[in-house]
């Protein structure tokens, strides 16, 4: 009996466990069919019991990016350079796109205002400011690796089709030369295979003019 009651007593409810069935059900569903009642159905608990957690939906997808950015920060090692950690900072918020795409979109909108994703931001501007950057600087690479990153994320939802209504990959083998010959021509050079170059690629050319203007402070 008291192994049995221990089985089935029901978990209690905090924001971190609500955020993070609802990112399970954002990941399976797309984020258009998460809902109070649908989250509540998959707690076992009524829509109304959610809202002492969080008051709206907009606030239950703060709490979903605090936790993805809690992952993200577990995940990250603390050995190497400054800018060899703000790489890997970077590169983990574009596998978000990877590992969590429906709610990638959601999440790229948001701002950080939080304790939890402010204090991650704290962390990242840091890692410019212990590599000799000014605040300005720090600002100015900071807005245009996240951009970047981004934007990488959004292309990679995007070409690998990972949309809730998404539809068959067309582009891969486009060949219409005639009517789109620079699309025929450039499209080898954009398939999904090569987003994990060009990504690099563009990230390198970002930290290489950073670190010239390190040596020149």
């Amino acid at each position: 009996m008291e192994k049995n009651s221990v089985k089935n007593k029901i978990e209690p409810l905090d924001r971190q466990r609500i955020a993070r069935v609802a990112l399970g059900l954002i990941d399976a569903h797309g984020i258009d069919q998460l809902s109070m009642r649908k989250l509540g159905g998959e707690l076992g608990v009524e829509a109304m019991a959610l809202y002492h957690h969080f008051r709206n939906k907009a606030e239950l997808l703060d709490g979903i990016l605090d936790i993805v950015l809690e992952d993200v920060d577990a995940a990250l090692t603390p050995d190497g350079t400054p800018l060899e950690r703000m790489r890997r900072t970077f590169d983990a918020l574009r596998e978000i796109a990877i590992s969590h795409p429906h709610a990638y979109l959601s999440m790229v909108s948001r701002r950080f205002r939080t304790p939890t994703a402010l204090k991650f931001y704290e962390q990242l501007l840091g890692l410019f400011h212990e590599a000799g950057l000014s605040a300005e600087q720090s600002a100015r690479y900071y807005r245009m690796m996240a951009n970047f990153t981004a934007g990488a994320g959004l292309a990679e939802v995007g070409s690998r089709a990972k949309q809730p209504d998404a539809t068959p990959i067309v582009l891969e083998d486009f060949n219409r030369p005639d009517e789109f010959p620079h699309i025929t021509a450039a499209m080898p050079y954009l398939r999904v295979s090569e987003i994990d170059g060009i990504y690099h690629a563009g990230m390198d050319i970002l930290f290489a003019a950073l670190m010239v203007e390190q040596t020149q402070r």
